[in-house]
């Protein structure tokens, strides 16, 4: 049976939006100038303007959910729940670091995605296993031999191999996953922060 995915990724500076039909991708648009408010909407319009592809006959809509950019994830989120809420269709949730674990094929190393500052999310792997939970970090944490994968906009000291965040990844994952990982009670659906958000006190 087909099943008809729209996956939307903005938990960095790349807002990505992906239809696929089954393991074929329909359509892709991707920017990576941070202007996710303004062309989300657009990606996804122009999508649909630009196939044969009606969009009732979606079967999910799939999305990054962190960690990553507070305010990426959440002008994600909150778009792909007004789309499952109008729609009524489930949404699929994916971590983001799992999705760029997707393309990886190795045994020992970490992957790294810019938080802030100089501090990154950082996910440990083992025999291609996750190791622990991920972690919030300097690069200093980890050892200067370990190979590195992930995204950061920032030019490092370090050697990393970079794989830049997509809506295709998050995609197959859901695809692979599907039945495990939707959700229909999509109120539930938070972003992983990791990180808590503190505000300051501006009360004298």
């Amino acid at each position: 049976m087909n099943k008809y995915i729209l996956s939307i990724e903005t938990t960095t500076n790349i807002c990505s939006v992906s239809l696929f039909n089954n393991d074929q991708i329909i359509s892709l648009k991707e920017d990576n100038n941070r202007k996710h408010s303004s062309l989300l909407g657009y990606f996804v319009d122009d999508i649909f303007q630009s196939t044969s592809f009606n969009i009732e006959d979606l079967d999910s809509i799939a999305i990054s959910i962190g960690p990553g950019s507070y305010t990426g994830l959440r002008i994600g989120l909150s778009f792909a729940k007004g789309m499952a809420y109008a729609l009524k269709k489930p949404i699929i949730p994916i971590n983001t670091i799992d999705s760029l674990n997707y393309t990886i094929d190795d045994l020992n190393y970490f992957i790294i995605l810019s938080a802030y500052k100089n501090f990154y999310y950082i996910q440990e792997y083992k025999h291609g296993i996750k190791s622990n939970d991920i972690k919030f970090d300097t690069l200093e944490s980890i050892k200067k031999e370990s190979k590195i994968y992930g995204y950061t906009e920032k030019k490092l000291d370090r050697e990393i191999i970079e794989i830049n965040p997509s809506s295709k990844n998050i995609a197959k994952i859901a695809l692979k996953y599907y039945d495990n990982y939707i959700r229909k009670d999509i109120k539930t659906i938070k972003p992983n922060y990791i990180k808590p958000i503190k505000f300051k006190d501006n009360i004298s």
